[in-house]
């Protein structure tokens, strides 16, 4: 019985509990109420056609789908493999040849090139890996000289509806991890 218990709590503390939280459940749902939002938040970017742009935490895209409409080259990296494949299958869906999403952890962006986004975006993304000061090291890496940064996070304390779900949700989802065979 103790090693099976040993063997549950190796599984749990090797276990990535972001990557699983998020791939949990259908966020999907959640997103399609913020796409209006973020069609928005990207016409106030300044994007332009052949903008090299990385969209970081990009979920299925609320962001990353209007930048690339507007004609930009969209990288979009998410920790969970279920946004990404609903991602990559908006994106086909409408034809935006130029829109690519990928699994990656934000903190290890090694996959990507020094230098070369002329921006990178994390709209309620990044805000959630575990290793912010990573986050930002990797972000300013991959940003071309001149390029810019542009983040949307929470502030603790956030009374804001969506922020109060989604906290719930994470504790949760954490309970839930922490006790399965």
């Amino acid at each position: 019985m103790e090693q099976n218990g040993n063997q549950k709590f190796k599984s749990i503390k090797n276990m990535n509990l972001n990557k699983a939280l998020w791939e949990k459940g259908d966020f999907t749902q959640i997103a399609a109420t913020m796409r209006e939002s973020g069609e928005k938040l990207v016409v106030k970017l300044g994007i332009t056609k052949g903008l090299k742009v990385l969209d970081l935490g990009c979920g299925d895209g609320t962001t990353a789908i209007p930048e690339a409409r507007i004609g930009a080259e969209v990288t979009g990296v998410d920790l969970a493999a279920n946004l990404v494949e609903a991602g990559n299958t908006r994106a086909k869906t409408e034809g935006l040849t130029q829109c690519k999403f990928c699994e990656g952890d934000a903190t290890d962006l090694h996959e990507l090139k020094d230098n070369y986004f002329d921006l990178v975006v994390s709209i309620f993304g990044a805000m959630f890996a575990p290793k912010t000061f990573d986050v930002a090291k990797e972000m300013v890496r991959v940003t071309r000289p001149g390029g810019k940064i542009v983040m949307g996070n929470w502030i603790p304390g956030d009374p804001t509806l969506v922020a109060q779900i989604t906290i719930r949700i994470m504790a949760f989802m954490l309970t839930c991890l922490s006790h399965r065979n």
